[in-house]
């Protein structure tokens, strides 16, 4: 019997992990490396990310032909986006010792989405950035995700930002005290709003620096800190309304539909997971809603997996 295999990569904001199995779901290699987001970590890191992984696992595989392979990319929003980041693709390919058939180069929610359902399913991520995307009888749409400098309302590093407004704000006496400063002090080993700022300003900063103050949210929130509480309810707005407007693109009439959650934000913030969950219930009563158990690793194979069964029957 003929084995065939799919690679599937997750490329994120923070790490990339990639996968290679068969198509009965026998993984034969794995590994992690560092982010593939060439918008934030330049075109060269990524070569290094991709090529560097397939080196890795052509040391522990025989020479294969990768049926389908499937790049889930954050950062792959625009036609020039596909291009550059295809081209990194088609280098680190060449390099390898791995033949391959269908090249499959999405966003990385875009993949997710498509490998948790065929149709009629829709996914909210709210991690460091925030995107959603809903598709339905073959038509999908996406709403946010543009980037931490026009966009990713309701994201960890939007609320990352509310959070260091705020504790700098209420240094200069232009808002209330919050429980937020003592949170992010202690929490990064700071002792001042002075130093807080040098940490933030420093020369090695990370866009994953500023949202990780968004950790911190949900204990002031239980300390009914009111500023605390104002950024919390501010991020269930925008996030209801990538919902709402991404559902709307794809003209959904609250027929059965599957809204999937992702994202540290969603899963570590129980006041905003579950202020987000009661609204669109209310809006929507034939939805059902399900918080990711799985990586997004898992439903990216799936992506590859359904792409196989397609170029196979037809």
């Amino acid at each position: 019997m003929t084995n065939h295999y799919i690679l599937a990569v997750d490329g994120g904001a923070t790490n990339t992990v990639m996968t290679i199995r068969t198509t009965d779901g026998r993984e034969l290699f794995s590994a992690t490396s560092t982010s593939s987001n060439y918008q934030a970590v330049g075109i060269e890191h990524v070569q290094h990310v991709f090529t560097g992984l397939l080196r890795s696992a052509a040391a522990h595989l025989p020479s294969l032909h990768i049926d389908v392979a499937v790049f889930a990319i954050a950062g792959v929003d625009t036609l020039q986006d596909e291009k550059i980041v295809g081209d990194i693709i088609q280098q680190s390919i060449a390099r390898s010792p791995f033949t391959f058939g269908h090249i499959i180069l999405e966003n990385d929610a875009e993949a997710t989405t498509k490998g948790l359902g065929k149709n009629n399913v829709s996914l909210l991520i709210s991690g460091t950035g925030a995107i959603c995307y809903s598709l339905i009888d073959d038509k999908m749409s996406r709403t946010g995700g543009w980037g931490h400098r026009i966009g990713d309302e309701g994201s960890g590093y939007w609320i990352g930002k509310q959070i260091a407004k705020a504790i700098f704000r209420a240094a200069d006496g232009r808002n209330e005290t919050t429980a937020l400063t003592k949170l992010i002090l202690q929490g990064h080993q700071v002792n001042s709003t002075d130093e807080l700022y040098n940490y933030i300003y420093s020369s090695d900063y990370t866009n994953s620096r500023l949202a990780h103050f968004g950790s911190f949210l949900q204990k002031a929130v239980e300390q009914q800190d009111t500023v605390a509480q104002k950024i919390a309810q501010d991020a269930v707005q925008e996030l209801i309304q990538l919902i709402i407007t991404s559902l709307k693109n794809v003209g959904y009439q609250n027929e059965a539909h599957t809204l999937f959650f992702n994202g540290g934000v969603l899963k570590h913030n129980p006041f905003i997971l579950e202020a987000v969950t009661q609204t669109i219930q209310q809006i929507y009563p034939a939805m059902k809603i399900e918080l990711c158990a799985d990586k997004p690793l898992e439903a990216i194979f799936q992506r590859g997996l359904h792409a196989f069964e397609h170029i196979q029957f037809n």
